[in-house]
């Protein structure tokens, strides 16, 4: 009941999402008041990226203290701020095809998250969405940033975010072979540790 509950909370979100078309969200009122209040604001766009690995210094430090013992969230996580980087920072002329790939990249990320938190009952999904907000709070803590991204949302198709069933099955299956890698990884390693005491 309850998983059934939380996959048609999970469905009708998408929907919400694609009525909305390029009119801003809830999650923007939220993400405003996060922003000012964020005192580690670095003044480019761009922002200081260090090790050069598409992610800002500040976001990467975030999301590695946040979940340093889920490496599944960690990984999903540098990977959504490293789209949301590209895609804050690219070009004015940059092709909208390039704008369309990078956001759906992005979903799929943010889908696939919530579908395994979804599909594996977690403890508190309230918390775990509230940490999702936090996180682009954390990657859009500037005006800038935060307007940079919403014209980015301005720019997709109202039919954007127009989802085939095909297309949700095949993510749905990215997503489920992304995360047996970890918990793979996890029983590998249980075992290793089980065999060495």
């Amino acid at each position: 009941m309850k998983r059934s509950l939380i996959l048609h909370l999970f469905l009708g979100s998408l929907i919400v999402i694609q009525a909305a078309g390029t009119q801003p969200q809830q999650w923007i009122e939220d993400l405003q008041t996060m922003i000012a209040l964020d005192t580690q604001k670095e003044n480019s766009i761009a922002g200081l990226d260090i090790n050069q690995n598409g992610i800002r210094d500040d976001v990467e430090r975030y999301v590695n203290d946040k979940y340093k013992k889920d490496a599944f969230q960690r990984d999903l996580f540098l990977d959504a701020a490293r789209k949301i980087q590209k895609i804050i920072t690219l070009p004015r002329e940059a092709p909208l095809k390039l704008h369309e790939r990078l956001d759906r990249e992005l979903l799929s990320l943010y889908t696939c998250r919530d579908y395994i938190l979804y599909r594996n009952e977690s403890a508190d999904i309230e918390k775990e969405l509230v940490d999702k907000t936090l996180f682009k709070a954390k990657v859009l803590n500037t005006k800038e940033r935060f307007n940079a991204y919403v014209q980015h949302k301005q720019m997709l198709p109202k039919s954007f975010y127009d989802l085939t069933d095909d297309a949700l099955k095949m993510g749905k299956t990215r997503c489920q072979q992304r995360y047996s890698r970890y918990r793979n990884s996890d029983a590998k390693a249980a075992k290793v540790t089980l065999n060495t005491k």
